[in-house]
C-alpha cells in the first residue's frame, strides 16, 4: 500500500475539555474514522503496519505538555488494533537514538503505559533507511500507515510546531543535527520539513491542542489550555488551521507559507472546510518566542537592516541553571559548544541561532537574548 497525502482543505475542530477516557475516546475515535474515511482507507487492516508517531521531543513527563499525550496515543493504538492492525509506536527524540534511550524516554512521557494498555509495540529498532531525498528511521518508512500525533506549540525557530513540524522526529537521532547545519537558513529549513512531510505522508494526523504551549516553546515555554483536538488527511491544512488559533497570519509561519506556496493548503482560512466547531472559539494570540518577538516590525525595516537585527538574538547561557549535563553540546549541529568547568559555552562566531541547545536542555538554563 503506497502511503500519499491527501492534499484536502477538510480539517476537524473539536472540543476535547482534558485528558480523561470520558473525553479523548469519544472525541478522538470520530476523528479517526472521518479521517480515514476521506483518505479512502480501508475499515479493517488485519495484517498491516500502522506506526503511531507521536511528538517525543525530550525526556519529559506528560505534565510538561512538551510531548504528546499517552493517553491520545494510547487511544489511537487501541482503535487500529482493534482493526486488525500490527501497531507500532516510534519517534527519534532529540540528541542520540539509541535503545537503553528510548527505553527511558518511552517510561518518562508514558509511552510505555499507553503501549501495555492498547497492545501496541514501542519500537526500539534504531537503523535507518533512505526514503527520497532524506534517511528515516526505518519503522515510519516501513508503514503501512502513520499516524502522526503532536502537540500544538510555539517553537523558537519555525514559530509554531505541529503536524508539518512532527516529521522531523523522522530523522535518526544526531542526523538532525546535519539538517540543522545543512539548512541554516530559516526559510531553507522550513522548506525541507515542508519536503520531508511530503516524503513520510502520513495519512492520520492529530493535533493535541487541549494543552499547548506558548513563549519559548517546543520545551521551555509556558502551558496554555485550549481544550480542543484537531484532525486532518492533510497536514498542511491542518498546520493552516493551527497557525490561525495561535494567532498567525499564514505568512508568520514559513512552513505553512511555504505549504500555501506549494499549492499543499489554501491561501486562508477561510478556504478550509471545517468540520466541527468554529476556530474563533479556540483561537487566541499565543505568547510569540523570543527569537521571533516583534517579527512584524522587522518586515517595515529595510531587508540588510532586519537581516542583521534577528542575527543579533542569540542563545545565551545562565550559569546558575547548567548543571553541566552536555546535552547542549551534544545536540549542537554546529559544534560550538563544549563544557568549560562543568558549564556549557558557546563559541559565537559558530553558532548558526538554530536554537537545539536552547530546545533539548533538560533544565532551561539557556534563554534567547
Amino acid at each position: 500500500m503506497k502511503r500519499e497525502i491527501l492534499l484536502t482543505n477538510r480539517v476537524y475542530l473539536s472540543p476535547c475539555k482534558n485528558y480523561t477516557k470520558e473525553y479523548v475516546p469519544e472525541v478522538l475515535r470520530p476523528m479517526l474514522d472521518a479521517i480515514l474515511r476521506d483518505n479512502g482507507l480501508p475499515e479493517e487492516w488485519a495484517g498491516k503496519n500502522v506506526v503511531i508517531k507521536p511528538n517525543l521531543l525530550a525526556k519529559r513527563t506528560p505534565a510538561a505538555g512538551v510531548t504528546a499525550h499517552p493517553l491520545l496515543v494510547e487511544e489511537a493504538a487501541a482503535y487500529f488494533k482493534e482493526k486488525g492492525a500490527d501497531v507500532t509506536i516510534a519517534d527519534s527524540p532529540g540528541g542520540l537514538y539509541h535503545p537503553k534511550l528510548l527505553e527511558r524516554l518511552y517510561e518518562t512521557t508514558g509511552m510505555k503505559t499507553a503501549a501495555q494498555n492498547s497492545g501496541a509495540v514501542l519500537n526500539l529498532d534504531t537503523s535507518s533507511v533512505p526514503l527520497g531525498d532524506f534517511t528515516v528511521i526505518k519503522p515510519l518508512a516501513e508503514a503501512d500507515l502513520i499516524v502522526s500525533i503532536g502537540r500544538l506549540k510555539t517553537h523558537m525557530l519555525c514559530d509554531m510546531t505541529a503536524a508539518v513540524k512532527n516529521l522531523f522526529g523522522s530523522i535518526p537521532g544526531a542526523k538532525k543535527a546535519e539538517y540543522h547545519a545543512k539548512f541554516p537558513d530559516k526559510r531553507d529549513f522550513c522548506t525541507m520539513l515542508v519536503d520531508l512531510c511530503r516524503q513520510n505522508a502520513p495519512q492520520v494526523n492529530i493535533i493535541d491542542a487541549v494543552v499547548a504551549m506558548e513563549g519559548n516553546g517546543p520545551a521551555s515555554g509556558t502551558l496554555r489550555k485550549v481544550g480542543a483536538l484537531c484532525g486532518s488527511a492533510n497536514p498542511y491544512a491542518l498546520d493552516l488551521l493551527c497557525s490561525s488559533m495561535m494567532g498567525y497570519a499564514p505568512e508568520e509561519v514559513l512552513t505553512v507559507d511555504i505549504s500555501r506556496e506549494k499549492g499543499f493548503c489554501p491561501a486562508s482560512l477561510d478556504k478550509l472546510e471545517v468540520v466541527g466547531e468554529d476556530p474563533a472559539k479556540f483561537t487566541h494570540r499565543f505568547k510569540r518566542p523570543k527569537a521571533s518577538r516583534n517579527a512584524g516590525l522587522l518586515k517595515l525595516l529595510p531587508r540588510t537592516v532586519a537581516s542583521r537585527l534577528k542575527r543579533e538574538k542569540k542563545p545565551v547561557i545562565l550559569e546558575k541553571k547548567c548543571i553541566g549535563c552536555g546535552e547542549c553540546v551534544r545536540s549542537c549541529p554546529a559544534e560550538t559548544m563544549e563544557l568549560i568547568n562543568k558549564k556549557a559555552h558557546i563559541h559565537r562566531e559558530g553558532c548558526i541561532k538554530c536554537y537545539c541547545c536552547q530546545e533539548l536542555c533538560p533544565e532551561k538554563a539557556v534563554v534567547v537574548r
